[in-house]
């Protein structure tokens, strides 16, 4: 095993463990707050509330935070499942990327169906009670996750697409 093949797989495990967490949030946050903006702005018209904006702007902030914490291992398994495939199989297109984080959190979505962590417990797991329940969980995180993991491929491209010699 060569050291510049183990650098490249660092690069993009450390390109998919930064940069998807962000991206994700980001997504989340994106559509809560345009999902959430016009239900909440009769609230605003109506009871004149001003102070809830300051609240609602703090827990959107609260929530990105949440998501970044959440979709951290889940990151870093599929940009070490991509680093692998892309490296040392020479798979390196972006379904490859899209198929690495489906892998995650399926892996995640399986763990929150087999595994029911403590409340006091700081691991973060889906519960899921049904079958049909965790597939509309991967199924929605799935489709969430195509942004992020397509950034993290553009961004890792000059890493899985470096020729270096054995």
């Amino acid at each position: 095993m060569s050291f510049g093949r183990l650098g490249r797989v660092i690069g993009i495990v450390a390109i998919f463990s930064i940069v998807g967490p962000l991206a994700m949030a980001a997504v989340v946050a994106l559509i809560v707050v345009v999902l959430g903006a016009p239900i909440v702005q009769p609230v605003f018209a109506v009871a004149d509330l001003d102070a809830l904006r300051g609240v609602l702007s703090i827990a959107v902030w609260l929530l990105a935070f949440v998501v970044v914490i959440a979709t951290l291992l889940p990151s870093m398994a599929a940009g070490l499942t991509f680093a692998v495939a892309a490296i040392y199989a020479g798979l390196s297109p972006i379904w490859m990327a899209w198929l690495a984080a489906a892998a995650a959190i399926a892996a995640v979505v399986l763990l929150g169906a087999f595994i029911q962590p403590s409340e006091s417990s700081a691991v973060m797991l889906p519960g899921t009670q049904s079958l049909p329940q965790a597939l509309s969980l991967l199924a929605l995180l799935a489709v969430l996750a195509i942004g992020p993991a397509s950034l993290c491929w553009w961004l890792a491209k000059p890493l899985h697409r470096a020729n270096v010699t054995p």
